[in-house]
């Protein structure tokens, strides 16, 4: 998780420890979803640890705006997803479909 700490700062511009707490609580959120999408393996795969990363920096992003499924000022309109885990459905199901532990290969169900 440190890694990703660090790599999700460094893409947010974060050079203080004030955000490291909640920083800490959104990455183990994401990594916790991403595992249950992922028939519940233990570990993040090292090859899907970028959703955990982008997942992670956009809901740190809505922060202060939960439950927003849009907003706008002036000209510049903002919607939201409200599954972090929603724009990498594909990548997950095709992570299923080549390494599915439970054999149940191709099965993924978006909540």
């Amino acid at each position: 998780m440190a890694d990703n700490k660090a790599m999700i700062k460094s893409i947010l511009g974060l050079v203080d420890d004030e955000q490291d707490s909640v920083l800490d609580n959104i990455i183990t959120l994401i990594q916790t979803r991403l595992q249950a999408r992922l028939n519940g393996v233990k570990t993040v795969p090292t090859e899907l640890n970028y959703i955990v990363i982008e997942a992670s920096i956009s809901r740190f992003n809505r922060i202060n705006d939960e439950g927003k499924t849009s907003t706008s000022e002036s000209e510049v309109s903002a919607s939201y997803q409200t599954d972090d885990l929603a724009p990498f459905a594909q990548d997950i199901a095709d992570w299923l479909s080549a390494n599915d532990p439970t054999e149940t290969k191709g099965k993924f169900v978006m909540y």
